[in-house]
């Protein structure tokens, strides 16, 4: 099939995780033999928080890209929206134009993903030639309100997770049946496979049966996150939690991976560590491309998921996962559904660095359990949230 790919935002210009789960899926479509093109918007100042580097016109696995959609705002310095209506029209009316001139070069389908500053009105645009269009939807939140919601019969509105579909008929849309599509993980990036090096849980159990326990000066508790550094990603709970063990006797050592958004964010957490008298125990890494973040998580026993608002799926969790780590997440949205509680990951309340300390606390304990929920973890996210199979998925429902 030739599939159009029509997104606000593209690797290496990326702000969270959509972008990227959409060159994800244009990875698993073109390993089946699709032809793809994408059309994007282009914010060039996005990439000076990437480590992605990709030639001119091209995308991370060598699809065309075009950045000539116009964006009705800004994410330079937090979002900023266009307010000038005129303006908005103008952009409108552009973008309208755009894509008729790339809709006539003949299409077997259009992937819709993020239309924030974009607006959906792109979508009646997208839908004229009659070809089916899948609008994969990665918020919990709806791209559009009831009334603009497509009733043209070859319109498919994909949920991200569960949770988004449930969410997505809370706010009114007529989604009860929608098909779910997760992103996934590029499971093959990560792990052993990817990096040669052993699971850092192995090394933890060999350490604790010469005596070392967990959590000792010599078996120190190694924790990793990956994330925006902003409030509602949660980085502040893992580090008052890393404060609270320290408070206990533990030797834990934390890294934490992401470029910062939040103006004062990181400055607040570094202070608190230097009260603490931690400041050589938790590090800033900032943000790494995925090759890096693979190596990365090979150094950490436990990956700490802490987001405070409900994520569509959450991509960093499944890579956690996919990388052989224990997985402490606070569940939140559809960062619920990748694992059984107990069984593949541990859960906290979001926002509790009291809670977050009581799901490590047993798994210092008990380093056999903590490498079983290692293992467990892996095998599930390879067998049910891989990037390939969500590909599949993807070219059925074309």
């Amino acid at each position: 099939m030739r599939l159009l790919v029509v997104t606000n935002l593209y690797p290496p210009q990326e702000l969270g995780g959509y972008g990227r789960a959409m060159a994800d899926f244009v990875w698993g479509l073109l390993q089946r033999g699709h032809q793809l093109q994408v059309l994007t918007g282009d914010a060039p100042y996005l990439e000076e928080t990437s480590n992605t580097f990709t030639s001119k016109g091209r995308g991370p696995s060598g699809e065309p890209v075009e950045r000539t959609l116009q964006l009705k705002g800004s994410y330079e310095g937090g979002v900023q929206i266009l307010q000038d209506l005129a303006a908005c029209a103008a952009v409108d009316q552009a973008n309208a134009q755009l894509l008729r001139g790339w809709l006539a070069q003949g299409w077997d389908g259009v992937l819709v993903g993020n239309l924030d500053l974009l607006g959906p009105e792109l979508l009646r645009v997208l839908l004229e030639p009659g070809i089916a269009v899948l609008h994969h939807v990665g918020f919990v939140t709806a791209p559009f309100k009831p009334s603009q919601m497509p009733t043209a019969p070859h319109y498919t509105l994909v949920a991200a997770s569960r949770a988004v579909r449930f969410s997505l008929v809370v706010e009114g849309l007529p989604v009860h049946q929608a098909p779910v599509v997760y992103p996934g993980a590029r499971t093959e990036l990560f792990g052993q496979q990817a990096t040669g090096r052993a699971p850092a849980v192995d090394q933890v159990c060999a350490l604790s049966a010469a005596g070392h326990s967990l959590g000792s000066p010599a078996n120190p508790l190694k924790l990793g996150f990956a994330g925006l550094l902003m409030g509602s990603k949660g980085a502040h709970t893992l580090v008052q939690a890393v404060i609270a063990l320290h408070r206990e006797g533990f030797s834990v050592q934390a890294n934490l991976a992401g470029g910062s958004f939040q103006p004062g964010y990181r400055q607040q957490m570094e202070r608190l560590l230097a009260e603490a008298g931690l400041a050589d125990q938790v590090r800033f890494v900032g943000q790494l491309d995925r090759q890096r973040l693979a190596r990365f998580w090979g150094l950490h026993q436990i990956g700490v998921f802490a987001s405070t608002y409900p994520e569509a799926f959450g991509i960093v969790a499944a890579e956690v996962m996919a990388s052989g780590l224990a997985l402490c997440t606070t569940g939140v949205g559809g960062a619920a559904e990748l694992i059984e509680p107990g069984v593949s990951g541990v859960t906290f309340a979001p926002g509790d660095p009291a809670s977050l300390v009581d799901g490590l606390r047993p798994l210092l304990q008990d380093p056999d359990h903590l490498q079983q929920l290692a293992r467990t973890g892996q095998q599930r996210v390879r067998a049910h949230f891989s990037v390939k199979a969500a590909a599949e998925q993807l070219e059925r429902l074309f």
